[in-house]
């Protein structure tokens, strides 16, 4: 198999990878981790309305990243290199993790950072509480994922969700996980976000303390 190629996909999650983290949006944030951990390139995918937003971005740095329109460039993938993607909406995934999370992909399987569930989780039948489900059991689907470029050959892959990303990677490969750092959290939406961000000046305080 040959190289890493790194993707930071946009395909549903609307405006909030352009909104700033410690001044500096969430796109490229995910662009910098990946280009520190291992890959020979990034792209980003996004759509035609896009594209030109995402390239004034990456003219202002010199992250080795280029724009391509989401369903063409997945249709033309490599079958022969490692695709590192990286979920914008985790945008403090360490690019050590990164690079942990390549090496320990299976040559021909799949790999995937995810966070413990920490809240009870419950089923409900006719409005009645059934069961409360084992959360040693259940998983967060972070980030990256890393795939063989062969996976996605014929099938345009569910990258607008990472959780669908695993079932479908489940249903045609082996696919390991690798516990993340709370950091590596994904956020929903910009009051998520803010919290996020506290809680990483927090602890580089403390850090420095």
């Amino acid at each position: 198999m040959g190289g890493a190629v790194g993707v930071v996909p946009l395909e549903g999650r609307d405006g909030l990878p352009f909104v700033d983290l410690h001044g500096e949006t969430l796109l490229l944030h995910a662009v910098r981790a990946l280009a520190e951990g291992g890959v020979s390139r990034v792209v980003v995918t996004a759509g035609p309305g896009d594209w030109s937003r995402v390239d004034r971005l990456l003219a202002g740095t010199r992250l080795p990243a280029e724009t391509r329109v989401g369903g063409a460039w997945w249709a033309g993938a490599s079958r022969h290199e490692r695709l590192v993607l990286a979920d914008p909406l985790c945008p403090l995934v360490p690019a050590r993790f990164v690079a942990r999370v390549l090496a320990l992909a299976p040559q021909e399987g799949a790999a995937a950072g995810y966070r413990p569930v920490t809240d009870t989780v419950k089923t409900v039948v006719d409005q009645q509480i059934a069961v409360t489900l084992d959360r040693d059991a259940l998983a967060i689907v972070a980030s990256p994922v890393v795939l063989p470029g062969w996976l996605v050959a014929e099938e345009t892959p569910p990258v607008h969700d990472f959780a669908l990303l695993a079932a479908w990677i489940r249903k045609r490969c082996l696919l390991e996980l690798v516990k993340a750092p709370s950091m590596a959290r994904r956020v929903g939406d910009e009051s998520a976000l803010r919290v996020l961000e506290c809680l990483d000046e927090l602890g580089r305080l403390v850090q420095e303390a």
